[in-house]
């Protein structure tokens, strides 16, 4: 009862930043001064959120880690990789299915109002930094600083006489850029769980730091939580006042609408369908499950700001094993950017439809392979709004310089394609729970039987002389008579009532 008043009264808060703003916008006459102080409110929700969201990340996977076994966790990490590039394959196809049938862009005239320096790029720098920052100088450095290369052209100061010669030089430059490096985070994380389980004993203080660092950060952010109506009421407000052209939003609609038929269908059809091939039970109770968390990352377009609502909504409303999920969905927030990956295919086919460009099989393999390497890579490569599709323009050798017409469209379809990640997730955990259940109730059990109390041994004890056999057999008759059978705590969840 609470969560459904707890998303009526967002629902509610979204409904009056919508009115409010456009109330605001046609009546009364706003300056900047009045419009930044609209959006302070706003900001300071989503700092709160930002300035926890890296730690529990950080904590999350740790505490995963060296919760489950070596083995348990590898097998974890390959099925979660499995799950995600399978899921991205079919985001990008399914975005270059419908713009190139489609044609979006075709009979167009739309340019930029803005003649931007638009950066030269390529593949192999957005993977090298990809690379570098997986292995960073320092895991504290990773916290605030990521490393970009840039292509910069600088103008050749001697020239040599009589030889025809270019005027400028390219150079590449390498620097560490602000911003938290998350897929180095999340490597070393992985690495120093696996790690803290090498040396146990040893290291139960630290597990048990950590892992109490990690609750008391969940803690907090159900204290933020209390002000999240507060703070959708004026972000949704500011992000109306701020639309100066609602024209430009017109003359995009059927960009628009291709990317939310996309989306629509890779949210309702092949993530359900995934789900019901594997488990053969109905998927569409997932949604009701995880509303609180769609509901979250559609308003404030952040996969790792709603980390905290998605882990409880998958632990507490779909009854995923709590190990697996602290393992699996700080990855998964991380690089798991489905709605993103098909939003900017079909944003890149759109800017080559509106200047004639037919694209041939390798820019098509081109584009899909640079999306992948993006979306996997989103909080390690610095780039915000219309700089991804400049990025993966550039690296198609396609032209860049009307990208920054998707400006006025894009704040919206990130709202959207957030929830389509966050909603990604939540199936991949639950398919994965299902794959791994078995192994998990092992785990558990031995858990259990390694930290039963001194007590409870030396009582085992005192009646081993007067029934040895009674007491040997009765642990393993016990185990397989109350042991569930893989799938059935999901069927539970995802069954409606009569």
């Amino acid at each position: 009862m609470k969560e459904r008043i707890f998303q009526a009264v967002n629902l509610i808060s979204v409904a009056l930043g919508l009115g409010l703003g456009f109330l605001l916008k046609l009546l009364v006459p706003l300056t900047p001064h009045h419009i930044h102080w609209i959006q302070t409110p706003g900001e300071i929700f989503l700092n709160m959120l930002q300035i926890f969201a890296v730690p529990l990340i950080v904590t999350s996977v740790i505490a995963g880690v060296t919760e489950l076994s070596n083995q348990m966790s590898k097998k974890t990490a390959i099925f979660t990789g499995i799950y995600i590039c399978g899921t991205t394959f079919i985001a990008i196809s399914i975005g270059l299915t419908l713009g190139l049938i489609a044609k979006p862009g075709v009979r167009q005239d739309i340019s930029s109002t803005e003649s931007p320096d638009v950066p030269p790029s390529s593949i192999h720098l957005v993977l090298q930094d990809l690379l570098r920052n997986m292995i960073p100088e320092s895991f504290l450095q990773a916290f605030y600083e990521q490393y970009k290369t840039e292509i910069v052209l600088i103008k050749r100061e001697e020239s040599v006489p009589n030889i025809s010669q270019n005027d400028t030089e390219i150079r590449l430059i390498g620097s560490y850029v602000a911003g938290p490096n998350m897929i180095g985070l999340i490597v070393w994380s992985f690495v120093i769980g696996i790690m803290l389980n090498n040396v146990r004993s040893k290291a139960n203080v630290t597990v048990q730091v950590i892992q109490c660092l990690n609750e008391a950060i969940k803690i907090t952010f159900n204290w933020i939580l209390w002000y999240l109506p507060v703070g959708v009421l004026f972000l949704v407000t500011h992000q109306v006042l701020e639309v100066q052209d609602w024209s430009a939003i017109i003359k995009l609609g059927k960009l628009s609408g291709l990317v939310l038929l996309g989306l629509i269908i890779h949210a309702l059809f092949v993530l359900p369908g995934l789900y019901f091939i594997i488990l053969r039970v109905n998927p569409y109770f997932i949604f009701e499950k995880t509303s609180r968390a769609l509901l979250t990352a559609f308003v404030i377009a952040s996969s790792s700001a709603t980390l905290p609502i998605t882990l409880q909504c998958c632990e507490e409303n779909m009854k995923v094993n709590v190990r697996l999920c602290r393992l699996m969905l700080p990855i998964a927030t991380t690089i798991n950017k489905n709605g993103t990956a098909l939003y900017e295919v079909i944003a890149v086919v759109f800017i080559a439809q509106i200047n004639n460009i037919v694209l041939d099989v390798g820019q098509i393999i081109i584009i899909g392979l640079t999306v992948s390497i993006i979306s996997f890579g989103t909080a390690g490569i610095p780039v915000s709004g219309a700089m991804t599709t400049i990025l993966i323009l550039t690296s198609a050798g396609l032209p860049a310089d009307d990208a920054y017409v998707l400006l006025v469209v894009e704040w919206l379809l990130d709202h959207f394609g957030t929830s389509v990640n966050v909603l990604g997730d939540c199936f991949g955990v639950a398919v994965i729970d299902y794959l791994c259940y078995d192994d998990l109730m092992k785990y558990d059990n031995k858990s259990i039987e390694r930290t039963r109390s001194i007590k409870d041994i030396e009582m085992d004890l005192s009646f081993l002389d007067s029934d040895e056999e009674s007491i040997s057999s009765t642990p393993s008759s016990h185990s397989r008579s109350i042991s569930p059978k893989r799938g059935d705590h999901l069927r539970r969840v995802v069954t409606p009532r009569n």
